[in-house]
């Protein structure tokens, strides 16, 4: 309460300030009307981990579980509105004991997943209080993430108390859960949502299919500033090894878009946005800018190079197994911390491949380009592996239902 009262002249001059910051915030504040009692609360950070989680929600619909989610970005929520429209969907509440109390009174749900790392203490303790159990799945404590934990795992402790259990991605964060003080009966290896393979392939929706046209496609997904100017480099590099290509940009924050092609526009590129495509095909040299959400995976698949953002810069990667799972190899940079699972799945099948530098990504995309059935055919193993992660999204609800029907049996 007092922290509070202290922050609230701060707060309400940034709301002044930064009419953006209003969007939203209602939700923020713990308004959400409109939702099934009872519902089962699924929470994903944002974009890749509100898609992963759809498997989830799927899974727990088709078992006869009503099913509400949140994120913390406006995009997340957008994304889900878009391909799960049945599933309400609202902005998770900030992490005070006020707007924690006062969506889990509007929620009323009666088990709370949130999907990796989302350790919130005051929504917890609030859901601890009110008897709704909490479920990490798809549980992860990356490389960079864990010596900080370690360091605070006195005050991280009474918070995993209050988890009713825990599903982790593999043996290596079940074990790093365990050193930050989980209960070893809490804590169990269910897999990791992000491997679960689709059900069906990604589709383009045909007026985008149509643009594509004929050029071999190279497709950077998830790029951050100092990506796209290197990814523009690559493309001079493959016209001048007498290859053909486009490039399709899809920044991985809306924000970027304009900055992506005002970038790409200076070097000299023509730039045709998704959301203002024309009748005719994409041409060669042309950069597609994919400022739409939840049309990469089917990109991926058309692309005869596909690359993932966040590696070549340190930021720690972002979702290698897409192009893998569309059938597409993978290249990414030296920076993959946040996608170490990953990174090792793809380098061991050899369906990715590693680059040093934007020099180094160039030569890769000429290889695949000189030999494209080669190159596809790599993807081949890594699709195989992936398939041994078919049944996360059941074995995370399993969990989730069986620690909520306890939960109701306790008295």
């Amino acid at each position: 309460a007092l922290a509070a009262l202290a922050g609230l002249p701060v707060g309400l001059a940034g709301l002044a300030l930064r009419p953006a910051w209003r969007v939203g915030l209602a939700e923020r504040c713990g308004r959400r009307p409109g939702n099934p009692p009872g519902a089962i609360w699924v929470h994903g950070a944002s974009v890749g981990e509100i898609r992963a989680a759809t498997a989830l929600m799927d899974r727990l619909r088709a078992s006869g579980e009503s099913v509400v989610a949140s994120t913390m970005t406006l995009t997340g929520r957008d994304l889900l509105g878009r391909i799960r429209p049945q599933v309400p969907c609202a902005l998770a509440p900030l992490d005070h004991p006020w707007t924690a109390e006062a969506a889990l009174r509007s929620v009323r749900p009666s088990a709370l997943a949130l999907v990796e790392t989302e350790l919130w203490p005051s929504w917890i303790a609030s859901a601890d209080r009110r008897r709704v159990p909490v479920v990490v799945v798809s549980g992860r404590i990356s490389d960079r993430s864990f010596p900080r934990y370690r360091r605070v795992r006195r005050w991280l402790r009474p918070i995993l108390e209050r988890i009713a259990a825990i599903g982790a991605r593999s043996d290596t964060d079940a074990e790093r859960f365990l050193v930050l003080g989980a209960s070893p009966e809490k804590v169990r290896v269910t897999g990791d949502l992000k491997l679960e393979p689709p059900g069906e392939k990604a589709r383009l929706a045909p007026e985008l299919e149509s643009a594509l046209g004929e050029v071999p496609l190279i497709v950077a997904g998830s790029t951050h500033e100092g990506e796209e100017s290197e990814l523009l480099d690559v493309l001079d590099g493959v016209e001048q090894a007498g290859l053909r290509a486009s490039l399709v940009l899809a920044p991985r924050h809306p924000e970027r878009f304009g900055a992506a092609e005002a970038l790409a526009r200076g070097a000299g590129r023509a730039v045709r946005r998704r959301s203002q495509l024309e009748r005719r095909s994409l041409a060669e040299g042309e950069v597609l800018l994919l400022d739409s959400m939840g049309e990469l995976p089917g990109l991926y698949a058309r692309a005869e190079v596909a690359f993932v953002g966040g590696s070549l810069v340190p930021v720690g990667g972002h979702n290698l197994l897409e192009p893998i799972l569309e059938g597409r190899p993978v290249l990414f940079g030296p920076h993959t911390e946040n996608a170490r699972e990953a990174a090792e799945l793809a380098l061991r099948t050899g369906a990715g491949r590693r680059v040093s530098d934007g020099a180094d990504l160039a030569r890769a995309a000429i290889d695949a380009l000189r030999d494209p059935t080669a190159w596809r055919a790599r993807a081949e193993a890594g699709q195989q592996v992936l398939e041994q992660h078919r049944g996360t999204a059941e074995r995370s609800a399993k969990l989730i239902t069986d620690v909520r029907d306890r939960s109701r049996r306790v008295p």
